[in-house]
């Protein structure tokens, strides 16, 4: 099978308007998880609550997916591939506690506030 060309790689990475625009904090606040897949060489990574909340993300809350996508990079060793395909996916969390968006919204502002995060930072 043939490698893809640059324009096939572009199209398998293509978003979806509305997946785009979606930033890391609404995955967060809607327990999503946001899945990337190296088009070069396959690995998958997920990024989830853990994530979010971590060093690493957590001052990157505000990104939208778009952007995330174009500043992530295949970390496996020699490989480097970017533009990976990103899915959104249900994540294994679920707030029950959280089932109104007021509700919600008050649950991801007392998490980033417990992570050290203000709210405003991060556009909520």
């Amino acid at each position: 099978m043939p490698e893809p060309s640059e324009s096939d790689r572009r199209k398998a990475a293509q978003l979806a308007p509305e997946v785009a625009v979606t930033r890391l904090v609404d995955c967060l606040a809607r327990g999503l998880d946001v899945r990337f897949k190296c088009q070069y060489c396959g690995m998958e990574r997920t990024w989830g609550r853990r994530e979010f909340l971590g060093q690493r993300l957590r001052q990157r809350l505000a990104w939208t997916i778009a952007r995330a996508q174009a500043g992530v990079f295949c970390p496996q060793k020699g490989c480097g591939g970017h533009r990976p395909i990103v899915r959104l996916m249900q994540g294994g969390y679920r707030d029950g506690h959280a089932d109104t968006p007021d509700a919600r919204r008050a649950h991801v502002s007392t998490m980033l506030l417990d992570v050290g995060v203000l709210p405003e930072e991060v556009g909520l």
